[in-house]
């Protein structure tokens, strides 16, 4: 028998998006559970869910603590031996949440993450990430038509908008660092884990759609560069910061130039 999934999804002004999340998570073939965390939103959010959804199980939080405190708490309301993250602006397709889970079924420390298109599915959004030594973390596959990235392969990062873990390994983890409100959770939590012995897996039969365009706000690379430079100074020690301070340096230089364009 197939041991239960427990899908979280981290809600903040959702209620556009929420419908189409769940119902399409509902017709997943795979024994699961979905857990909503809701950081207040001021949207319609929790009233579609108690009124359309009742048997999701609604945490209303009430503050906006950011995404990864988010999914902790949902985590720990969860009572399915995997755990499985997912953002609300998306659609899942036949057959992700099962695709997901078949790597996790045995003992090896493995986290895994789905193909992730753009909405309309033309193009890919995301197969995983590139973890970069200078904290900084790069799309896969980015722009690459849907049909690309077809090959199952180990990489360095996992994408914060769907993924997979045992719950036990995700506990063990620590879960998502509280310190990162918004980006680069993912990245953290994927530096972690690589440090620990686990493989993060792409799983490309795993497809998910995702309302996403490339864009950088003031307040998005803000969050992007508190978040490099926590990953640096948790990771890295101050020897290795010296050793690496040419590369480093030019990478100050080039993101201050992008941020100053």
């Amino acid at each position: 028998m197939d041991e239960l999934a427990s899908v979280i999804v981290v809600l903040y002004n959702s209620g556009h998006y929420i419908e189409a999340c769940i119902d399409s998570i509902m017709k997943q073939d795979y024994p699961h559970e979905i857990v909503a965390v809701d950081n207040n939103s001021t949207d319609d959010s929790c009233s579609i869910l108690k009124t359309k959804y009742p048997h999701v199980r609604l945490i209303e939080n009430g503050e906006n603590a950011g995404y990864g405190a988010g999914n902790n708490e949902g985590v720990k309301n969860a009572i399915g031996e995997y755990i499985v993250i997912l953002n609300p602006d998306t659609i899942v397709e036949e057959g992700w949440l099962r695709e997901l889970i078949k790597p996790l079924k045995n003992t090896d420390k493995i986290i895994t993450t789905p193909k992730i298109l753009t909405y309309n599915g033309d193009i890919i959004n995301t197969c995983g990430a590139i973890n970069h030594f200078s904290g900084l973390s790069f799309t896969r596959g980015l722009g690459d038509a849907s049909d690309m990235q077809s090959c199952k392969k180990r990489i360095s990062g996992f994408s914060g908008c769907s993924f997979a873990i045992r719950r036990d390994h995700y506990l063990s983890l620590g879960g998502f660092d509280r310190r990162f409100f918004m980006y680069n959770e993912d990245a953290d939590l994927s530096w972690r884990a690589n440090l620990n012995g686990f493989k993060i897996l792409y799983t490309p039969l795993s497809v998910v759609k995702h309302d996403y365009i490339l864009k950088m706000t003031p307040k998005k690379l803000y969050y992007l560069e508190k978040g490099r430079y926590t990953i640096l100074r948790k990771y890295l020690s101050t020897n290795c910061l010296l050793l690496l301070s040419p590369s480093l340096l030019l990478t100050e230089m080039l993101t201050f130039g992008y941020a100053s364009r």
